[in-house]
């Protein structure tokens, strides 16, 4: 009995002895940064225990860890860390004070980049150093961008494979950009939405582009803007304008803003138009962009809340005086002069916010959630009176009055009406996902498999109201056309519209990506030259590099909608694969060249929904039974990466065809699209494009790019008839039977190119430093693109099959860099220079050529009753001045 109660006393002292040992243990302290200053939200993390506590707001924490061992503690502060190594025994460890530097971990987190194989990644370039006269960022897509036509300098907008304007996605930051509606010529849009100041990574598709971007049937423009890591700043000033920006962090590197303004006025480039008068446009845009971390522990785990913001205000007035436009040919020249009185005012203010939370869960799981609006208040005033005389001029060279006018073949005026106003908002919420499945490792094979599934929805409010009242009058030789009634003047065009369009619509994506990557050893028969005191000699052996890969991948997604206005559904399925080769290797004694090359396949369909603009007919009346035009694209594609004179330099080629239906024919004067209203049309584009860049000059990135297009459309229930007198002689093709005519044939004008068909475009952005003098480099900027189809004004279009002159405009800028990386060190005992990193000042020549290309055409009627298609031009030759600097 004694003996048992000694054995439990001593089971009791050892049960308490282990409750003790097994008691934890309290660790506690101070967090702040480097200034002393508390820092709150501290995450703490124990080993691989994960995340153990956080820090209150005086910075303060307290932690219950096991005694009797040793602990790396983590403490993570918003892309910052710093570790600590204690050893823990029985008792309680208080006071630790523990600081984190500014830049323990070097950069704030970057924005995620959404890469695609059908996705091409342009390289950033300076973009302070492309000579443009409208200095707006798309300019680089119109020169580097696969597939991209343009004919116009004046304007942010751009073609796409057959596509016009109003096909194209732009996306900020995965905010979806929308431009100004009433634009009719370029001289009116001022600037883009897009600051090249703020612009980090550029990604451009031209076809083929997968389900998470939204429902367009040409092209998408994906900018990504930086997330600065420490204050900075630009600003520009030149003959046209001026912009600036300024950058940096808040709340201890928590969060980073950028803030920007730009001003231009072009008066000075559009004087070189050929309508003389009073230019007076003013343009102005003020954005900003912010991240603030709510919460941040490392790049797998944080919360983050953006905004954006921008507003723009486009004024453009112009009072004509007169103009002076010659054109024909060596033997039949002509030249029209017009007198006018009035004036033009058109006014743009836009407005775009956006404001959301990313939240990264962890390494594999990733949501956010996004609210944007969009609000533009748009006007278009316009009393425009002009006499014109149509003259001919002598064209022998051999006479004194060779040039001059030689006789009068039309007189006549024109009177222009408008007092159009438009009234836009267009608001969404959507959320977007992604989910990253745990990488599986074959420990035999070592092949490795990837996957990630992508997943979103988008609610959508849509209102226009748009207010129209506008017509115009011609009169020829005292008639006015065209001839009606002796007792009623009639108009050539009258549209007179109140329109009110309300709708939403929603819609949602998946996309599910997959990669296999199979890994082979490649054996190597190599060369190897050794020097000895008699000469060289050659050993020859077997070698055995690291495994390398072949990469077999997969995209496979859709999307689908719902439209209230006209209760349309849709559903658009999406697929791409990519297969990378294995890199091969060839050797010459003891080098190794590297050749990679990637094949791409895309094929899916593509709905874009009408927006109100492609409701609208050319007489301003809504068609509320238009439906979603569609195309089915099929993209094949290579990309080379390979290397010359020691640089990376990447070749890229398309092939494509796509077929559209339920088409909305359209035509285009300067940059106003004018839709008949109608999904009347079936179409198809196919063609190739190629592209190559890489540092020709080193240090500096150029690109050469040629594509070739075809597309035609065939408008279904079109036809004319021709009608033929006693003599067989044609009357006049597309018109009513008249008493003269005794035979007719009917015509069905069957496939017709479209207003984009242009045939062949190149263009070439080529930068270059001067040798020895390497602060001094040159750009060259240069597109070319074959003729455009283009026809009479009478909304017919079986008669645009004329074709426009060729299109070539060259660019030039030369650039000094007072200071640049290179040359800091010279000035760090100048009290204002040395805080710039860049001072350059530039000199650009605009249309070095002196081409007169021609964007449009003005119809007048002579005496006689012909008709002539006068030429609209664009800008001359001009000269600009510019001071670029960057602290």
């Amino acid at each position: 009995m004694e003996l048992l109660k000694k054995y439990l006393l001593l089971l009791v002292l050892f049960t308490t002895f282990l409750s003790v040992q097994a008691q934890d243990v309290t660790v506690s302290g101070e967090v702040s940064n480097e200034d002393g200053k508390p820092l709150s939200g501290v995450a703490i993390t124990v080993d691989d225990m994960g995340e153990v506590g956080r820090t209150n707001k005086e910075g303060y924490f307290s932690i219950s860890i096991k005694p009797n061992n040793s602990y790396t503690i983590r403490f993570s502060y918003i892309g910052r860390a710093t570790k600590k190594r204690i050893s823990v025994q029985t008792t309680d460890i208080t006071g630790l004070r523990i600081s984190i530097k500014d830049k323990t971990l070097g950069p704030v987190l970057v924005e995620e980049i959404r890469p695609s194989d059908f996705m091409d990644g342009i390289p950033l370039v300076d973009l302070t150093r492309i000579s443009t006269p409208s200095q707006n960022f798309e300019d680089l897509i119109k020169v580097v961008g696969l597939g991209v036509n343009s004919n116009n300098e004046l304007t942010a907008n751009y073609n796409v494979r057959g596509g016009n304007y109003d096909e194209n996605l732009i996306y900020v930051n995965g905010i979806q950009i929308y431009r100004p509606f009433l634009a009719r010529s370029g001289q009116q849009e001022g600037l883009s939405f897009i600051n090249p100041a703020f612009v980090n990574n550029i990604f451009f598709s031209a076809g083929g582009f997968d389900s998470y971007y939204g429902d367009k049937l040409s092209s998408v423009l994906d900018i990504r803007y930086r997330q600065p890591t420490e204050f900075g700043g630009s600003a520009q000033i030149s003959l046209m304008g001026g912009q600036a920006h300024v950058e940096g962090n808040f709340a201890g590197r928590r969060g980073s803003y950028m803030t920007g303004a730009r001003y231009r006025a072009n008066s000075y480039l559009l004087n070189s138009l050929p309508t003389q008068g009073d230019y007076n446009p003013t343009f102005f845009d003020y954005q900003f962009l912010t991240n603030f971390y709510l919460d941040y522990d490392d790049p797998g785990n944080y919360k983050k809340w953006y905004t954006l913001g921008h507003f723009s205000t486009n004024n453009y007035r112009f009072e004509p005086q007169t103009r002076n436009t010659s054109w024909g040919t060596v033997n039949e020249a002509y030249q029209l002069r017009v007198f006018f009185e009035g004036q033009e005012e058109t006014k743009f203010q836009t407005f775009t916010a956006a404001t959301g939370i990313e939240n990264m869960y962890n390494d594999n799981l990733k949501l956010s959630f996004t609210s944007s609006v969009f609000h533009s208040v748009e006007s278009e005033y316009f009393d425009i009176l002009g006499e014109y005389w149509i003259n001919e001029l002598e064209t022998d060279p051999s006479k004194e009055d060779f040039g001059d006018s030689t006789s009068n073949v039309g007189v006549g005026g024109l009177l222009d009406h408008a007092r159009n106003n438009l009234n836009v908002w267009i608001g969404n919420v959507y959320h977007d996902g992604k989910y990253t499945f745990d990488r599986k490792l074959d420990t035999i094979t070592k092949n490795s498999k990837t996957a990630n599934l992508f997943w979103g929805a988008k609610l959508q409010y849509e209102q226009f109201n748009d207010h129209l009242s506008e017509w115009h009058l011609i009169d020829s030789a005292g008639y006015s056309i065209p001839q009606g009634s002796p007792t009623i003047v009639e108009l050539k065009e009258v549209i007179k519209q109140d329109n009110f369009v309300e709708s939403y619509r929603a819609t949602s994506y998946i996309q599910f990506n997959r990669g296999l990557i199979r890994y082979k050893p490649v054996y190597l028969d190599l060369k190897r030259k050794i020097k000895t005191d008699t000469g060289n000699i050659f050993i020859y052996f077997k070698d055995t590099l690291d495994r390398s890969p072949a990469k077999l991948s997969f995209n496979i997604g859709t999307r689908a909608g719902f439209r209230s206005y006209n209760d349309e559904w849709w559903l658009t399925p999406r697929a791409s694969i990519t297969y990378t080769p294995r890199k091969y290797f060839i050797t010459e004694d003891t080098t190794l060249l590297r050749r990679n090359m990637k094949l791409r396949l895309a094929s899916g369909l593509y709905y874009q929904p009408p927006l109100y603009r492609t409701m609208r007919s050319i007489n301003g009346e809504i068609n509320p039974n238009i439906i979603s035009q569609k195309s089915w694209h099929n993209v094949v594609g290579a990309d080379v990466f390979f290397q010359l004179w020691g640089r990376d330099f990447k070749f890229i080629s398309e092939a494509y065809y796509k077929y559209m239906w339920d088409v909305v024919p359209y035509e285009i004067d300067n940059v106003r699209i004018r839709y008949y209203g109608d999904n009347n049309a079936i179409a198809y584009s196919y063609g190739a494009d190629a592209k190559i860049n890489g540092e020709f000059v080193k240090g500096v990135e150029s690109f050469f790019r040629i594509g070739y297009l075809n597309t035609k459309e065939d408008i279904l229930d079109d036809f004319y008839y021709t009608y033929y007198n006693s003599d067989g002689d044609t009357i006049f093709p597309g018109y009513t039977f008249n008493d003269a005519a005794v035979d007719s044939a009917y015509t069905e004008p069957g496939w017709l190119p479209r207003p984009s068909d242009q045939r062949m475009t190149f263009s070439v952005f080529f930068q270059d430093k001067m040798p020895r003098f390497e602060n001094l480099k040159v750009s060259a900027n240069m597109i070319m693109g074959t003729p455009l189809p283009y026809g009479p004004p009478t909304y017919e279009r079986y008669k645009d099959v004329l074709r426009t002159k060729s299109y070539l405009r060259l660019d030039l800028g030369f650039m000094y860099d007072i200071i640049n990386p290179d040359s800091l060190h010279l000035y760090t005992d100048k009290k204002v220079l040395k805080h710039f990193n860049q001072m350059t000042v530039s000199l650009d020549a605009f249309n070095l050529l002196g081409v007169n290309n021609i964007i449009s055409y003005q119809w007048l009627q002579d005496i006689a009753g012909r008709y002539y298609a006068i030429p609209n031009h664009l800008t001359g030759r001009r000269i600009n001045v510019r001071l670029i600097v960057k602290f």
